[in-house]
């Protein structure tokens, strides 16, 4: 038996939520793999664990959570041969979604663990800031940013629902430019999309595709609550690109910026503020979509022999 070491957040979903480890080992001794957990202490912790196991040579890493967790542990694996198994764990965890990985734990482990990798093609920020999913301004990163922490960690969804209400239907909805293939937009909503998915299995950017370089913008160019409101509820059935005043962009690169102070999120947490430039890095990370044919050798396999 060899080992495959598992990161998790103790805090995902505020505490609620633990990794089923019993039916977990049962798996991966079934596979031929001990499990192995590491538990991140604090911030930042799950990009040092995730460099840990690069440095080891462990051909997979697995790391329960959701979609923050998964994009500091990402951080760690960036152009290393160490591939990531996601276990989700997290408020929606969308990364789970657009690779196809099982919602249920054991069943994540069991499908990745007998795909095929692929590499999953990167984005980051003129500021250095990874991302797997998405960079997005507009009134999704201001509730974001204005979302009490304690709010996030414990109420979840509910959480972030409250703060909806109150910013939809009360706050300062935001204005901006986003400037993508030479021409510049005044935008009330801007989604770059490094994938398809957002907030669940919602395909914001329809046309994003993981695992070829390059984004997705879909930009909201009409203002006003009007047209921003529906244009949210619109995401889930794919109408939103229908709505009046939306334009889709394929690029390397989006510019966004701001005379006023407008905050922008990464893969679902608010980060920084206006202006930042998204981009396409040329950077990849190794991942295990279950829906992949299937390999001469598994990485149970691989595992089984390395690490």
């Amino acid at each position: 038996m060899s080992r495959l070491p598992v990161i998790y957040n103790p805090v995902a979903r505020g505490g609620r939520c633990h990794p089923p480890r019993r039916q977990l080992e049962r798996v991966g001794r079934e596979l031929g793999v001990t499990l192995e957990w590491w538990e991140t202490a604090a911030p930042g912790h799950a990009q040092e664990l995730a460099r840990r196991a690069a440095r080891d040579g462990c051909p997979v890493l697995a790391v329960w959570g959701g979609d923050g967790t998964y994009n500091e542990a990402a951080r760690g694996l960036v152009d290393t041969e160490t591939a990531m198994l996601l276990l989700p764990g997290g408020t929606t965890s969308v990364l789970a979604y657009e690779l196809g990985v099982p919602r249920d734990p054991v069943g994540a482990l069991a499908s990745q663990l007998q795909a095929r990798r692929r590499a999953m093609s990167l984005a980051r920020t003129d500021r250095g800031e990874l991302f797997l999913l998405m960079l997005s301004a507009g009134p999704d990163s201001t509730i974001l940013a204005k979302l009490p922490e304690s709010w996030k960690r414990y109420a979840g969804k509910v959480g972030v629902t409250v703060q909806a209400v109150l910013e939809f239907f009360h706050g300062r909805l935001p204005r901006f430019q986003v400037a993508v293939n030479g021409v510049e937009h005044s935008a009330a909503w801007c989604i770059v999309g490094n994938s398809r998915y957002y907030g669940g299995p919602f395909a914001a950017t329809p046309g994003a595709d993981p695992f070829s370089p390059g984004l997705e913008a879909v930009v909201l160019t009409r203002h006003g609550r009007r047209h921003v409101v529906p244009f949210f509820f619109a995401i889930p059935s794919g109408r939103h690109l229908a709505r009046p005043g939306v334009n889709r962009f394929l690029a390397a690169e989006v510019k966004l910026q701001a005379r006023e102070e407008v905050p922008y999120q990464l893969d679902g947490d608010a980060v920084g503020y206006l202006p930042v430039v998204a981009r396409a890095s040329g950077e990849r990370l190794w991942v295990l979509p279950p829906a992949g044919p299937q390999p001469v050798m598994t990485e149970a396999m691989a595992v089984s022999r390395a690490c």
